[in-house]
């Protein structure tokens, strides 16, 4: 004899209901099988967000960033203090696509920062990006646009390079 339970009746929910208590609020979200370590990093207080030099020398820190990608075909004479020149550089980028036009969970990368090295390496395996020196970086920029937060590395290799990263 074939048991059947019975099968509960389907109550009314107004709609409303299902916008504000929705079902997947309750589930637990599945964030993948990828173990994700702490990073490695230390709490910065405003206004000078310092931190301690020694901590450089002797150890590093560690910040989550999205890496959006490395430029090799730059010119020597781009001012990366130059807001105009760096839209300009990222629309130009875009429209190659050789940038992504929205950022994504596959970007996620840590970057490690030493006295001696910087280090990008991705935050789900973490494999190794790339790593540079920091007497090879030429300059630094941070740029704000929107609701876009860019950091701008120009280095002094060969091909003259710009690394873009979104913190």
């Amino acid at each position: 004899m074939d048991y059947e339970p019975k099968k509960p009746k389907k109550a009314f929910v107004s709609p409303i209901k299902r916008l504000v208590w929705s079902k997947s609020g309750r589930r637990p979200v599945d964030r993948g099988s990828v173990y994700r370590r702490p990073l490695h990093t230390v709490p910065l207080y405003p206004p000078d967000f310092l931190i301690h030099p020694e901590r450089l020398i002797f150890d590093y820190v560690e910040k989550e960033v999205k890496f959006l990608g490395h430029l090799t075909w730059v010119s020597v004479s781009l001012n990366p203090s130059s807001r105009d020149e760096l839209l300009q550089l990222l629309d130009t980028a875009r429209q190659l696509k050789v940038l992504p036009l929205k950022t994504s969970a596959d970007q996620d990368c840590i970057l490690s920062l030493s006295a001696r090295c910087l280090l990008l390496t991705w935050r789900n395996n973490e494999k190794l990006l790339m790593r540079i020196p920091t007497h090879e970086i030429a300059a630094a920029s941070y740029l704000r646009d929107d609701a876009l937060h860019l950091l701008i590395l120009k280095t002094g290799r060969a091909p003259n390079q710009i690394l873009l990263m979104a913190p």
